[in-house]
């Protein structure tokens, strides 16, 4: 059996992931000072910013379940 220590360096994001990461939450901290201009604005971007980091995490994902999670572009990550 393997044991979670075994894992954990193969798993997870990379620092380059995580910085990728943290970029659409500063978008949408910078885009919530700014005054409102329509109403659904904060939940369009609250959106797409949840999606980005969907993207982000399928990397984690198939690192750590390429069976399941299947890279398409052929590039190793």
């Amino acid at each position: 059996m393997t044991r979670p220590d075994e894992i954990l360096p193969t798993v997870g994001l990379t620092e380059d992931e995580q910085a990728v990461l943290r970029i659409p939450g500063e978008f949408y901290r910078a885009f919530s000072a700014l005054p409102q201009l329509h109403p659904a604005d904060q939940e369009e971007v609250a959106f797409h910013v949840h999606a980005l980091g969907r993207i982000v995490a399928m990397r984690a994902a198939h690192r750590a379940h390429p069976d399941l999670i299947p890279n398409k572009s052929g590039t190793p990550i």
